[in-house]
């Protein structure tokens, strides 16, 4: 048999289609493609140990029929005879960021992902492919370089990635064919992402909701880069809640109610995933493999916190101790309330904008508990608490907040009256950002008036909650903590009243209401994307 097929590294495209007797525009290419049969791509995405490599070795040996292209992070963890792949082709990827100028994180592309799916498809050797993503990479973000819904916005960043180009021989040299693939409308027009599979580690999975684990804690400097912050939790919910396919591997080392616990937990957050069980990654490899399950609108849309607030289902039930409802009200949160609410038993992590004038600056605000937030250096960057640990001890030891494994929605605070915030948590994790303006003009609000009730149109807390012991307490004791944050009556009454006085702009309202409640949250800034060719 033939040795295993291992790949170099990408040719330049324009070379790739001289057997096809095609001329070597790049884009008369990608429309023989698109006439023709795209390749279908399986995403195998998952923490390191979940089993995805195993689930790689299961797929190249079985007697499926496909010649598999495969794109994998770790060469070395194939431990596989050669012999078995002869009719394979296997590259190892490292991945190389194309980062465009406008910092618009649409424009943040995998640019070794781009020229080597590009490559195999257009060499026409291959009939599947299979990417074994590393265990800190998200999905969505490789599901977007495959979609139809973003080819006009790649076409777009291949001018600006030709434009950044002109100015600097280096990139010129590296994101040469890179530009090509772009402004051709991308990988949608030559491949299509087929399957998007999770697989999740029954040992570790509730352990990965009490963790206060960062990224860089578990895979070093050397796989984190230094300024990714993304913890543990928030990752294993945004793997499980995109994916179309959820394997939950390992089965045979915790007990068949830990098992059911899991599954549902997994509905929960993603209702519309299939969700296999395996030992050793042992499931059907067919159920993988050209099933046309994916769908990037209904994978971006189908978590099960965006279906709760939009009322598709149900979430007041409970199977397996796991149960959610959804918070709702329409008064405001007192800031320091709700602060002193969260506070000691979340890691609270917010995004600072610096308007100083002064860069470098380090500040340092001493909580009473010895715990120190830490100001961040550069715009826009999250600002993670220190001493985690702790808050991840203070929430087991609270009745209220200890079940809560993710809640994920908006909220309103009395000082901010014009923005709503966005509330996401996972496990000890609680991000707090501003999101946009809240939809109270007239026009807007004929299309969206089932969001409206009041005088206060659409402004409204609406934060769903998912957790252990609903329907034991953990519902009420929720709602309880949650309400105590809203503003009493006597608040609300002096709320009213400034927000309704006409003689004073925004700023003074915002200026006399911050007298009355204490905001020691960051600032929200309103992001402005006009002009943004993206948006």
């Amino acid at each position: 048999m033939a040795p295993v097929a291992v790949e170099s590294g990408p040719d330049p495209i324009v070379s790739l289609p001289v057997k096809t007797g095609l001329q070597t525009s790049t884009t008369d290419v990608f429309q023989y493609v698109k006439k023709d049969k795209k390749l279908p791509v399986t995403l195998l995405s998952g923490f390191l140990g979940s089993g995805k490599t195993t689930l790689l070795e299961r797929i190249l040996t079985s007697n499926h029929g496909y010649r598999i292209g495969v794109i994998v992070n770790d060469m070395g963890a194939l431990n596989i005879d050669a012999a078995l792949l002869a009719n394979h082709k296997v590259h190892q990827s490292e991945e190389r960021v194309v980062e465009m100028q406008n910092g618009c994180i649409c424009c943040t592309l995998r640019g070794d992902l781009l020229e080597e799916v590009a490559r195999l498809a257009l060499e026409g050797n291959v009939d599947y492919l299979v990417i074994e993503s590393s265990g800190i990479s998200e999905p969505m973000q490789v599901a977007e370089t495959f979609s139809d819904q973003f080819a006009e916005m790649h076409v777009q960043a291949g001018l600006d990635l030709e434009q950044e180009m002109a100015a600097d021989e280096d990139s010129k040299v590296r994101n040469a064919n890179v530009a090509k693939i772009l402004k051709a409308g991308g990988l949608s027009q030559m491949s299509r992402l087929d399957c998007c599979v999770t697989m999740v580690d029954a040992v570790n999975f509730f352990n990965d909701y009490e963790t206060a684990d960062f990224l860089v804690d578990r895979h070093g400097k050397d796989d984190v880069p230094e300024e990714d912050d993304r913890n543990v939790s928030d990752l294993q919910t945004d793997q499980i809640e995109f994916a179309n396919t959820v394997i939950i591997n390992k089965c045979d080392l915790v007990p068949s109610k830990e098992i059911q616990k899991i599954q549902a937990l997994v509905k929960m957050l993603n209702p519309e995933a299939r969700i296999l069980t395996s030992v050793r990654s042992n499931v059907d490899v067919s159920s993988l493999l050209d099933t046309n399950l994916f769908d990037y609108e209904k994978a971006a849309m189908g978590a099960g916190w965006l279906k709760s607030l939009r009322e598709e289902i149900k979430p007041e039930t409970e199977e397996y101790g796991i149960g959610s409802f959804v918070f709702r009200a329409r008064r405001p949160f007192h800031p320091e309330r709700l602060w002193n609410t969260v506070k000691d038993n979340f890691v609270v992590i917010q995004e600072e904008y610096v308007d100083d004038g002064f860069e470098g600056d380090e500040e340092m605000d001493e909580d009473k508990d010895g715990d120190s937030d830490v100001a961040m250096e550069v715009d826009d960057e999250k600002q993670p608490q220190l001493n985690p640990k702790l808050r991840l001890e203070s929430k087991k030891a609270n009745p209220t907040f200890a079940p809560l494994l993710r809640s994920k929605g908006f909220f309103w605070l009395a000082t901010r009256s014009n923005m709503f915030g966005e509330w996401s948590q996972a496990g000890v994790m609680l991000t707090l950002s501003g999101g946009d303006l809240w939809r109270y003009n007239e026009e807007i609000r004929q299309a969206i008036k089932a969001d409206f009730k009041g005088k206060w149109g659409d402004r409204r807390q609406e934060i769903v909650l998912i957790g252990q012991e609903m329907q034991k307490g953990g519902q009420q004791r929720l709602q309880t903590a949650l309400d105590a944050c809203l503003l009493d009556d006597a608040e609300w009454a002096q709320w009213e009243k400034i927000t309704n006085n006409r003689k004073w702009d925004q700023e003074r309202k915002k200026e006399e209401l911050e007298k009355i409640f204490e905001d020691g949250f960051e600032d929200w800034v309103l992001e402005d994307h006009t002009g943004h060719d993206h948006d």
